[in-house]
């Protein structure tokens, strides 16, 4: 049985989306209360949406800093905190603002975390290692918090230490309303790699806990089910989510962008225990929200299509299967990019 919590400790709701917690139903509220001598140290490289959402949660219970690139956000983030908005017309929900986390553009406020997640575009990772490497203290955990499938590698390939650098993946529909504002229903699923320790703990007690796997591998090509299902299409169509499964077109077009996946997946030795198709309709069903390169190209921004529809068409020239479904979808992307 867990220690009773003092009296001081006061009952908190957390609301985002659908999910409210009770801080003294979960062992977060117990780990906040005995931390404040040795807080665990967190830096987060990227203030997007993702990284913003992953901030709040982590900095309830450990020492959060969010390298941004720009100084205009860290400023807003350290004056305002970060605020937490639900989608508009959620019943009951307000706005949650979260201030324990502060924000940096400094490589060196890096040096002393016991880790780094790393919430960046993957397409960054090699600038992104080499200012981290030079700023990096030998025994931090590293932690990919990215998508695609050569987020991860590419990070091993520019660090030192490559056993101490892991992989994470988060189901989450969020967007970055302002520098210190976001948008989401909250995570629906975190994934971590146990290897990653410590980090893990952390990451498995928080409001949102996360779940640990012994082969992440498996994890990250799981939600590239969804990824290569979700990203271009909505955003070539101009469809939300949840919109995509209400049109038989475009589930012919998932369909065969998943066949080609499921071929390589098979020549890679890996195993999936359901549906693709019956994965996508539950997971996608009654979801409004528009995927990250959808606000990308909304944007004006770089999408991160090369490495996810980009990425199966790669693998497929590796093992010389024809991916002309993962090829068009990314030759659309790149067109809409310029």
């Amino acid at each position: 049985m867990p220690p009773a919590l003092s009296s001081n400790v006061r009952e908190r709701r957390w609301l985002i989306g659908s999910h409210a917690c009770t801080s003294k139903n979960l062992s977060y509220a117990i780990i906040s209360e005995t931390m404040n001598h040795h807080p665990y140290k967190i830096g987060i490289i990227g203030g997007g949406a993702v990284g913003l959402a992953y901030a709040t949660i982590l900095s309830e219970q450990a020492d959060v800093v969010i390298k941004t690139r720009r100084p205009e956000q860290a400023d807003a983030i350290n004056a305002h905190g970060i605020t937490v908005r639900p989608p508009e017309g959620t019943p009951g929900h307000k706005d949650e603002t979260f201030t324990k986390a502060r924000a940096t553009t400094d490589w060196t406020d890096l040096t002393d975390r016991d880790a780094v997640i790393v919430s960046v575009k993957s397409f960054d990772n090699p600038a992104v290692a080499a200012d981290l490497a030079a700023n990096l203290a030998p025994d931090t955990i590293i932690l990919s918090l990215q998508n695609g499938l050569e987020a991860l590698p590419a990070l091993k390939e520019h660090l030192p230490h490559p056993d101490r650098i892991f992989g994470s993946v988060i189901y989450i529909g969020t967007s970055r309303a302002d520098d210190h504002t976001i948008v989401t229903t909250g995570p629906r699923r975190i994934i971590v790699d146990r290897r990653a320790g410590k980090l893990a703990e952390i990451m498995k007690s928080t409001r949102f806990p996360a779940e640990e796997t012994a082969n992440i591998k498996q994890a990250i090509w799981d939600k590239m089910v969804l990824n290569i299902s979700q990203n271009a299409l909505c955003t070539v169509t101009n469809r939300n989510v949840g919109q995509l499964i209400t049109s038989p077109d475009c589930l012919d077009i998932i369909k065969h962008i998943l066949a080609e996946f499921q071929q390589e997946w098979e020549t890679e030795g890996l195993k999936f225990d359901y549906d693709l198709m019956d994965k996508v309709r539950a997971s996608f069903k009654g979801l409004t929200f528009y995927p990250s390169m959808w606000q990308d190209i909304h944007a004006g921004r770089r999408t991160e299509i090369d490495a996810i529809n980009g990425a199966i068409s790669k693998l497929g020239r590796k093992h010389r299967i024809p991916t002309p479904y993962n090829d068009m979808i990314t030759s659309l992307i790149k067109a809409l990019e310029i």
